[in-house]
C-alpha cells in the first residue's frame, strides 16, 4: 500500500511538471514605495523602541528584482531567486534604552533587513490558471545600530526562515493582462513572517512585461539573536520584467 502510494505521487509530480514550459526564464526589477511599522528590543529588555514614533522611520524608498528559471525535468523543481533591498537611516531627539545603553538627545540610526529568498517549486498548473507550490528559504541579512555624542551600539542578524511558497496567475480575458498573487508565510513558536504579493501585470508581444501591485511583509522574531521585534513593510510597487 506504501510502495502504491509513493509510485502514484511521483507518477503526478512528474504529470504536472510535464505539462510545464520546455524552458523558461523570467528576470525583473521593481521600485518598491513602502512604509515601516513597529518595534523592537534587545535581549528581552522590556525596553521596546518604536520605529516611528522613537526613531523616526516611516516612508522606505527601495526595490526589489528577480529571476526565474523554470525546465521540464521531472522531480527536480523550478528556481525563483529574489533580492530585496531593506535600509534606511534616521536622525531625531529622543530618548530610547537599547544594549542596556540609555540614549539621550540627538539619535543617529540606521537599520537593514536586506532580504534574499531562495525559491524552490513545482508549476502544478499552466494553462489559463497558473499554480506554482514549493518551499522558500529566505536569508534575512539584517541589523540595527543606535548612537548619539557619547555612545553607540550595533547589533546583527543573520538568519535563515524556512517557508512554505505558493503563487496563483489568472490570464485575464484581455490580450496580455494578468493578475497574479505569490505568498511565502510561516509561523512557529511566537515568530510569524510572511511575504505577500497581488498585482496586475501587462505583457507585450516582445515579451517585456510591466507590473503593478501591493507588496506586505511582517517579520516578528521571538529572541533571534537576542532580537525581539514586530515589524510591517508595505506598499505599492511598479515594475518592469523580461520572460521568455
Amino acid at each position: 500500500m506504501k510502495k502504491s502510494l509513493v509510485l502514484l505521487s511521483l507518477s503526478a509530480i512528474v504529470a504536472l511538471n510535464s505539462s510545464a514550459d520546455t524552458f523558461g526564464f523570467e528576470a525583473g526589477a521593481a521600485f518598491w514605495g513602502a512604509k515601516t511599522s513597529g518595534d523592537f528590543e534587545y535581549k528581552s529588555s522590556g525596553n521596546y523602541i518604536d520605529l516611528e514614533k522613537d526613531l523616526g522611520y516611516g516612508d522606505l524608498n527601495t526595490n526589489f528584482i528577480w529571476a526565474t528559471f523554470e525546465h521540464p525535468i521531472p522531480l527536480i523543481p523550478n528556481l525563483k531567486i529574489q533580492h530585496t533591498k531593506v535600509e534606511d537611516s534616521s536622525s531625531k531627539v529622543a530618548t530610547v534604552t537599547f544594549d542596556n545603553i540609555n540614549f539621550t538627545g540627538n539619535l543617529n540610526s540606521s537599520i537593514q533587513l536586506n532580504q534574499t529568498d531562495f525559491i524552490a517549486y513545482y508549476e502544478l498548473l499552466d494553462n489559463w490558471v497558473n499554480f506554482d507550490f514549493g518551499i522558500n528559504g529566505k536569508y534575512i541579512d539584517g541589523s540595527v545600530s543606535i548612537s548619539n555624542s557619547l555612545d553607540s551600539s550595533r547589533k546583527e542578524v543573520d538568519y535563515v526562515v524556512p517557508m512554505v511558497y505558493a503563487k496563483a496567475k489568472f490570464d485575464l480575458p484581455f490580450s496580455g493582462l494578468s493578475a497574479e498573487g505569490d505568498i511565502s508565510y510561516v509561523t512557529y513558536k511566537d515568530s510569524e513572517f510572511y511575504d505577500f504579493k497581488a498585482g496586475l501585470l501587462y505583457e507585450t508581444s516582445f515579451r517585456l512585461g510591466t507590473t503593478l501591485g501591493y507588496r506586505s511583509e511582517k517579520l516578528q522574531l521571538d529572541d533571534i539573536s537576542d532580537i525581539n521585534s514586530d515589524i510591517d513593510i508595505k506598499g505599492i510597487y511598479a515594475g518592469l520584467y523580461y520572460h521568455f
